[in-house]
């Protein structure tokens, strides 16, 4: 469902696929095994249980000056964030979450099997998630590479986690609409939620590429060396 005010989109019972089999083979479960039959049964509770959400604004970038960008008159400070939105006009701002129905679903938090089986399954939710208002957000817009940046993912330096208050501010009554709260911690409440500022881009960007960081688990795409050294 997809509700609609002005510049500002809320989408709620974002639809999600698990295909058991292949989540199974990515986390190392054998077929017929107890794990398979603990992981099965998590796949019904969640698939009953979930309801991911997405919020996300159209806004227009005022102006860039050296390492900062302002967008709809809130200022943020990122070498990076200015080097990608120099040149583009229109970005959106977001929120996208597992939803709380997940992060609140009573789990036997000793059972450290199905703690660690329940924590993939969020993130393959909040996968999915993303790549539906990624899907949403380039069809009504017109959109060909719509790419996009978090606040402290990659190398924390390259745009402060601490920004996250900015860009909730530019968003919005974000815990109002799909329930998700940002702590003075700067964490996320539910923990599996992705926040940034969406734009379309001729090249393809994942905070990966300027992350140093090795043997990571969740990396998306190699580092690059050339991009990372154009921000120093």
């Amino acid at each position: 469902m997809v509700e609609r005010e002005k510049n500002i989109a809320v989408l709620k019972g974002i639809p999600f696929d698990i295909d058991l089999a292949s989540l199974g083979e990515s986390l190392r479960i054998r077929a017929g095994s107890e794990e398979e039959s603990t992981l099965k049964e998590l796949v019904e509770c969640a698939r009953k249980t979930a309801n991911p959400k997405a919020i996300y604004r159209t806004c227009f970038v005022d102006c860039v000056n050296g390492d900062e960008v302002t967008i709809d008159g809130v200022r943020f400070e990122s070498r990076l964030l200015s080097k990608k939105l120099h040149s583009v006009g229109r970005v959106f701002p977001f929120v996208i979450t597992s939803g709380r129905e997940l992060y609140e679903y009573p789990l036997d938090r000793a059972d450290f099997l199905k703690i660690f089986l329940w924590d993939s399954l969020l993130e393959h939710i909040l996968s999915e998630a993303a790549e539906f208002m990624r899907r949403e957000i380039s069809r009504n817009n017109l959109i060909e590479n719509l790419v996009w940046m978090s606040p402290g993912s990659g190398d924390a330096e390259i745009w402060p986690l601490q920004q996250q208050k900015e860009l909730f501010s530019l968003i919005g009554n974000v815990k109002e609409e799909i329930g998700v709260e940002l702590k003075e911690s700067l964490l996320m409440i539910p923990t599996k939620s992705i926040s940034g500022i969406a734009f379309q881009s001729e090249k393809d960007y994942r905070s990966c590429m300027v992350c140093k960081r090795v043997n990571c688990n969740y990396r998306s795409a190699p580092y690059d060396e050339k991009l990372r050294n154009s921000l120093e």
